[in-house]
């Protein structure tokens, strides 16, 4: 048989071609042991690190804790120096020139260089890819990846609350770091001169600030950080960040301040009708409902010459704040306060209590002084034969006519003119003389006495009227315009029943948050509740309530901010919760056109200073106070002040950004050294 050349090494090939997979499959084996090795030691090294890391960058954090602890001590006066021994095997390192800050005012009243603008200082303690920072007063990390997150918070306090009148304070003690370039484990803080940057009575900068802005600028590795604390604590919608030149703003607005709301009527205009059978009175909605609580402090106040027509009440004061000139029968229950003079020659008038005038005093028209006056000017008296029931001081003469009593006193810085057939009955005391000329013979009742080149007069009431605050009346054009458009361009109108409103589909419920409208035409009631916060409404247009109703519940405010005009027709009511007069406040401009028509009913506030025509038509009703150019309270209708609105300011920080009253800053040096 042929021999099969494979046959006889066939087994043998077999056996090497095994051997040699053996062998291979074992080097494999190794190889992957030694792969899986080097990478479990190559991972297990960066894990190991990773953790080192994070352990000296956790050391550090509590390292600059100590030094934040141990400044603020300094800083704040508690010690004229501190020492710090970091330990660890890293250095702290002063970097003098790190970080910019710039605190200045905008707007109005706003003058001069910045009030704050220096480097802030760093000290940094850099472990593995983070570095931590004292800056500023606060403390601060970065992660390799450029990431800033805060440790603890600068010494930037923002509250409400704080301030006179609960109103918002921004107070901010800056901490800047001064020295050489230093790098040490062991650090001594000095204090060194502290600069009041604002207040400062020499530089005639005071609180509260009564227009503009105050904006914060800080420049830093860290600025991301500072910015969610900026958020955090003013919840302001005006910080910005600038990422490519590492820069964080915040704006905070001053409320465009009058005084507090203080009168059932604030205007300018210069006439104010108060008709017949109109009322202006009072109540305290914290107390009880209006007719629990009815009171006469219903002050009316008008802040140019004032010609008051009509036959209303004014239960409470009236203050002019220039020339008065009334009649028609119109009654004042409480004081006439005037800076200027006081004309009651219309016929009429009557005030219950004290006429104060910075001016001269005007009497006739047969009407009666019921209460004492006292002015810094004359006194004259018209035809009519005038009646002066009270005691009269005056820094002039006193000029009679025919006709007229003197049953009280009177005390003159001038001379006493009596007039032919004057009743005298009173005492007469006068710096001057009693001029008794030919062919003028007053009766002089037996009991009354006349001193010539008498004492002055105490003036001193006047100052009631000298120093009379007015209200603020300046337009708020700018202020709704920009609420109108910062609530365009971001609101809470997705999901609710703004389209409804817009749409006059009601009755429709808006719950808290800010809604932009075209309009406020709601053709059926609508619910306002402010249950989870306040409710804002900022509306490019006009406001119309026909015969509808607009009910407010919860305890938080409703403010409405219009360009165009109001209208609250007969039929329409605007209801607060128990009656108050400060739940709902509606803001217009100068173009404003506001009206309360017959038979309506409005609790709440009308805020439209500069605005020339609010009135308040026959039988119509308002429960709060209007602050305008109110041309007309007609007959029948009655305004009733809430006094809870004596110390309460409208909101009107013009949209966006929180609102700041009050500000305290100081720039305080600390010196680093090395210990």
């Amino acid at each position: 048989m042929p021999t099969d050349p494979h046959a006889g090494g066939g087994v043998s090939d077999r056996a090497t071609r095994r051997g040699q997979s053996t062998v291979i499959g074992v080097v494999l084996i190794l190889g992957l042991v030694v792969v899986g090795t080097t990478g479990v030691l190559l991972l297990g090294s960066e894990a190991i690190q990773g953790v080192r890391d994070e352990a000296g960058a956790s050391q550090a954090e509590v390292a600059m804790s100590t030094v934040d602890s141990q400044v603020s001590e300094v800083a704040l006066g508690y010690a004229n120096t501190r020492q710090v021994e970091l330990g660890g095997q890293r250095q702290a390192t002063l970097d003098e020139s790190a970080g910019r800050i710039t605190i200045s005012r905008a707007g109005a009243n706003a003058t001069g260089p910045p009030l704050v603008n220096t480097t802030m200082g760093a000290i940094e303690y850099r472990a593995g890819g983070s570095t931590v920072a004292y800056q500023g007063g606060g403390v601060w990390r970065t992660s390799g990846a450029g990431q800033a997150r805060m440790i603890s918070p600068p010494e930037f306090h923002y509250r409400w609350g704080t301030g006179a009148s609960g109103e918002p304070t921004l107070t901010f003690p800056l901490v800047v770091l001064r020295g050489p370039a230093t790098s040490s484990d062991q650090l001594r803080f000095v204090d060194g001169p502290t600069n009041a940057a604002f207040p400062n009575a020499s530089a005639g900068m005071q609180n509260p600030l009564d227009a503009g802005t105050v904006e914060v600028s800080i420049q830093s590795e860290y600025y991301r950080a500072w910015a969610e604390y900026f958020e955090t604590r003013t919840d302001a919608d005006t910080v910005r960040t600038d990422d490519a030149n590492q820069t964080v703003e915040i704006v905070l607005s001053v409320p465009t301040r009058g005084r507090e709301v203080q009168e059932s009527i604030a205007s300018e205009a210069p006439t104010v009708t108060v008709q017949n059978g109109a009322t202006v009175d009072s109540y305290n909605s914290s107390e009880g409902t209006y007719p629990a609580t009815k009171g006469e402090n219903g002050s009316v106040y008008v802040g140019e010459n004032l010609t008051n027509s009509g036959g209303g009440r004014i239960e409470g004061d009236m203050r002019v704040d220039g020339d008065f000139g009334g009649g028609g029968g119109i009654e004042v229950t409480g004081q006439l306060v005037v800076d200027g003079d006081a004309d009651l020659s219309g016929g009429g008038i009557t005030v219950n209590d004290r006429v104060i005038a910075d001016g001269d005093l005007v009497l006739g028209g047969g009407g009666a002084l019921n209460g004492p006056a006292t002015v810094s000017g004359d006194v004259i008296e018209g035809a009519g034969g005038i009646t002066v029931d009270d005691d009269v001081t005056a820094g002039g003469d006193y000029r009679s006519e025919p006709g007229g009593s003197v049953n009280g006193d009177v005390h003159l810085g001038g001379n006493f003119y009596p007039a032919d057939g004057q009743n005298i009955r009173g005492d007469l005391t006068v710096a001057g003389t009693f001029e008794n000329g030919p062919d003028v013979y007053p009766n002089i009742h037996p009991s009354a006495t006349i001193q010539e080149n008498g004492p002055e007069p105490d003036l001193s009431d006047v100052s009631a009227a000298s120093d009379l605050r007015p209200p603020n009346l300046r337009p708020i054009d700018t202020t709704v315009q920009t609420r109108v458009s910062t609530t365009a361009a971001s609101n809470d109108n997705d999901g609710s029943d703004v389209s409804k409103i817009e749409g006059g589909s009601c009755p429709c419920t808006l719950t808290n948050g800010s809604y932009s409208l075209d309009s406020f035409e709601p053709e059926g009631d609508v619910t306002l509740d402010t249950t989870g916060g306040p409710i804002y409404l900022a509306i490019n247009g006009d406001v119309l309530t026909d015969s509808e109703n607009i009910e407010v519940i919860g305890p938080n405010e409703v403010h409405v901010y219009a360009t165009g005009d109001y209208t609250i027709s007969g039929g329409s009511r605007w209801d607060s919760v128990d009656d108050r007069g400060d739940q709902i406040w509606l803001y217009g401009t100068s173009d404003s056109a506001v009206t309360i028509a017959n038979g309506a009913r409005f609790y709440g506030v009308v805020y439209a200073p500069g605005n020339e025509d609010i009135r308040v038509e026959s039988g119509a009703r308002v429960y709060g106070g209007l602050v305008g150019g109110v041309s007309a309270v007609e007959s029948g209708s009655r305004v009733s002040y809430d006094t809870v609105l004596a110390d309460q300011t409208p909101e009107l920080t013009g949209g966006g950004g929180a609102p700041v009253t009050y500000l305290h800053v100081s720039v305080n040096e600390i010196r680093v050294e090395e210990a």
